[in-house]
This record gives C-alpha cells, sequence and structure tokens, in this order.
C-alpha cells in the first residue's frame, strides 16, 4: 500500500530536505529512507521515498509530506521512524494512488518568521501593502536562484504578515502559492521588507514582476533586495485535494515526547530574551 505521510523536520539539523546522494543521511529524505530501509519497513527494491516539497538547508517544516510504499500498518511505520531519528517527527497519514505524483500538490504554504525587532508595528500594513504585489500569476525570474531551462512564472495565491505576540514583537510573512522557485519566498520576503524600510519604492517590485521586461533602473535596484536566512522559514502545510490525511494518535504522541526537550531548550531561550526586552523598555532603551 502506498501512504502519503505528513511530518514536521527541524531543517537547522540536515543538510536540506532532498537527498543528495545514495549514501547520503544527512538530508530528511536521506534519513528516513535509510531508517526504513534499515529497519526493513519499505516495500520494493528502489529508493522507498518520494518527498513533495524540497526545503534549503536551514528552512524547518511543519506539514511537508513524503510518499512511501510498504504491506505493514502505516501507525507503527510512521512511529518507528518517530522513535528511530531526531529532529523529524511523522504525526498523519493518507492513502494515495500507486502513480500520484507527491510534487503536483494543490497549494503550498510557506511563513517566514522575521527576526524580533525587524519589522516595526507601524511599518506592517505597508509590507502587508507590497505582499499583496506578489498575487496573482507573475514572473519570479528577479525573485529567485535561477535554475537553467525552469520556467520561472508562477501563481501566489495569498499574502499577509501576521502579529504572532499581538504586540509587535515579532511578525511573520504568510505566503500561500501553487509552487514555489529555489529561494523564491525567501527573496519575495526580502523584497517587501527593502520596500517597508523605504530602501526601494513598490513601484520597483511591480516592475521586477514583469520579468524580462523590467525597466533597467529596477534591474540596478536589485541588489537591495537580499535573500532573507533560510533559518526563519517553515514550510507550513501542503495540501492536497484528493488526499486525506488522518492524525496517527501514537505517532504523534511519540513525536511530543522526543521534542520535548528541545522545546524546553528554545523556551528558556525566549524566557530569556524576553525579560531582557521587558527591562529594556523599562529603561526607555527601546520603544
Amino acid at each position: 500500500m502506498r501512504y502519503a505521510v505528513k511530518l514536521a523536520y527541524d531543517g537547522t539539523m540536515f543538510h536540506g530536505s532532498q537527498r543528495q546522494g545514495p549514501d547520503d543521511r544527512l538530508s530528511v529524505e536521506g534519513a528516513v529512507g535509510w531508517a526504513l530501509r534499515d529497519m526493513r519497513l519499505a516495500s520494493g527494491d528502489g529508493w522507498p521515498v518520494e518527498f513533495a516539497s524540497r526545503t534549503d538547508a536551514g528552512v524547518s517544516a511543519l506539514g511537508n509530506v513524503l510518499a512511501l510504499t510498504t504491506d505493514k500498518d502505516i501507525g507503527p511505520v510512521m512511529a518507528a521512524i518517530n522513535g528511530n531519528l531526531d529532529g523529524i517527527w511523522c504525526y498523519a497519514s493518507g492513502k494515495v494512488r500507486e502513480n500520484q505524483n507527491m510534487r503536483w500538490a494543490s497549494s503550498r504554504w510557506y511563513r517566514y518568521h522575521l527576526r524580533p525587532d525587524e519589522l516595526a508595528r507601524k511599518d506592517a500594513p505597508l509590507m502587508r501593502e507590497v505582499l499583496s504585489l506578489y498575487v496573482g500569476e507573475h514572473d519570479f525570474v528577479h525573485f529567485c536562484k535561477q535554475e537553467e531551462g525552469k520556467d520561472t512564472t508562477t501563481v501566489i495565491e495569498r499574502t499577509d504578515v501576521v502579529d504572532l505576540t499581538g504586540s509587535g514583537e515579532m511578525y511573520a510573512v504568510d505566503i500561500i502559492g501553487s509552487h514555489f522557485l529555489w529561494q523564491q519566498v525567501r527573496r519575495m520576503v526580502g523584497g517587501a521588507l527593502a520596500c517597508s524600510g523605504g530602501e526601494i519604492e513598490k513601484e520597483v517590485i511591480s516592475d521586477l514582476l514583469r520579468g524580462g521586461d523590467a525597466r533597467p533602473t529596477s534591474l540596478g535596484s536589485k541588489n537591495r533586495i537580499v535573500t532573507m536566512p533560510p533559518t526563519g522559514l517553515v514550510l507550513m502545510d501542503v495540501h492536497y485535494k484528493d488526499i486525506d490525511f488522518e492524525i496517527e494518535p501514537r505517532a504523534l504522541s511519540l513525536a511530543l515526547e522526543k521534542g520535548s526537550y528541545r522545546a524546553w531548550e528554545a523556551s528558556m531561550r525566549l524566557f530569556l530574551h524576553s525579560a531582557l526586552r521587558s527591562m529594556a523598555i523599562g529603561h526607555g532603551k527601546i520603544e
């Protein structure tokens, strides 16, 4: 039986999601594939997994999807993956057709977490306005790392700026689309941030979205658009219209158990940062 499995992973622990070679165990795909082979849980002689979306080194995921074929019950297989790997957590599954290409998803949702204070509250509305320029079908050749022969036209369905704390301390950028080019989301966020910070005008973004027809003056401003660091990016979900995912309770329970210590460490760092920030506000050092 062939299954689609939803998984989360800490991208800082891996060399990207895509397998780099036949013996690679340092990518997410390599780690999962070799775990399945070592535990003899996959069916067939070929490589046992197929990923829906590729993510760069440092990019994390909450809802990437992989497909695997096994003659075992999928729940125990997912629990075995969670129990034997660090930084990877499988939690839901659904049945898929034997020949279904997992790359052909309905939509993908990425969220970029800006650093604390990277976006001022007063600039958030402008940031949201600039992000709306990306919505629709555009040529994103100037907002990606180009791959030879790759079509650079993609469709963006929705964008938004989310105040994660309610106090303007930390914002995230949501971008949902059919598919994305290499480093596209990070470049899109970099462009919107450059506009909100006054480094470039909105008209430059609009013009660059014309692809090969962009004006020379706009092309000259491209170097002011940075590619944001990968650590802030999370693939939140990959959606399929024809796959019904169901939570696998044992796998999810084991994922929470395995990830609890890492979450505790992160919460301690967040506590210290918040406490220091409160002191700075109290002494008038920041607004």
